[in-house]
């Protein structure tokens, strides 16, 4: 497969966000360009998380034509059961969430775009989730990615919900985990299809969670970069936008000069998410 070059003709539409905040955001996706340009075949080797990652970046920065050229790579790496990664449970999830984000995007965005390919490949891929419904509780972090997608395809899943709950324990309590936690509760609640009792355990067991992260904040983060977008990103989420608003200077000054963070392809894909 070719590789593909990603031009650096960057002109998003103006938000209104601090100076500082866009100037970080351009760098990065310079640095991602420059990444793809400069790593032969890397583009269509990119792996299914890093193309999710990509893909909704650009879309939330109004990038459009560059995440569709990430998200047709990942609709590429389909296998014909429906799942990603070679049946991969997790990967299939985080592909249902971004193909979800990517159909609503275009919705809105893209008036008369056809983009019935994407609901089909995300209704393929449901369907292969569910067909494994027997392994969903297996491994906690398969369970942290399928709660989400499942809620971002509008299917409600009570048992799994609650367990993450009722089954809290001290090897959980790292706050990359929690976050991912908080996210596929939250996501979920969201639907509002829980009983009344449910929804304020639920509520309870975020808002006690919520303040446990913040209250491990040092000097704006939670130790490493990757952990602490997927916190600032369960904050946003939970409705404590002012939480992840006041770390969002240090993300911007813990940038490289050369545009990344970390000279990593995720978590500079991840920083731009919550940026």
């Amino acid at each position: 497969m070719t590789t593909c070059k990603i031009a650096h003709n960057f002109q998003a539409v103006p938000r209104a966000l601090p100076a500082e905040i866009t100037k970080a955001a351009d760098a990065g996706f310079s640095w991602i360009a420059d990444y793809f340009s400069n790593t032969s075949g890397a583009f269509s080797d990119a792996a299914v998380k890093d193309l999710t990652n990509l893909t909704l970046a650009h879309f939330y920065w109004n990038y459009p034509q560059i995440g569709f050229l990430y998200l047709q790579t990942l609709l590429l790496k389909q296998e014909e059961n429906g799942s990603f990664s070679n049946g991969d449970l997790r990967e299939t999830a985080r592909a249902i969430s971004c193909l979800s984000a990517a159909y609503s995007y275009l919705e809105s965005n893209s008036s008369g775009l056809d983009n019935s390919d994407l609901l089909t490949a995300r209704g393929n891929a449901v369907q292969y989730l569910l067909a494994h419904r027997a392994d969903w509780g297996k491994n906690l972090y398969d369970t942290v990615y399928i709660l989400p997608a499942l809620a971002d395809a509008g299917i409600f899943e009570e048992e799994l919900s609650l367990d993450l709950c009722e089954n809290d324990s001290p090897d959980r309590q790292h706050p990359g985990t929690t976050a991912l936690i908080l996210t596929a509760l939250q996501k979920q609640k969201n639907l509002g299809k829980f009983t009344e009792a449910a929804d304020f355990m639920i509520f309870e067991f975020i808002s006690k969670k919520l303040n446990d992260l913040a209250s491990v904040r040092e000097d704006g983060f939670w130790k490493y970069t990757a952990t602490s977008n997927l916190v600032l990103q369960a904050f946003v989420l939970c409705n404590q936008k002012h939480v992840a608003t006041e770390s969002l200077p240090w993300l911007a000054d813990s940038q490289k000069e050369n545009g990344s963070w970390e000279n990593d392809l995720n978590t500079t894909s991840l920083s731009l998410l919550t940026l």
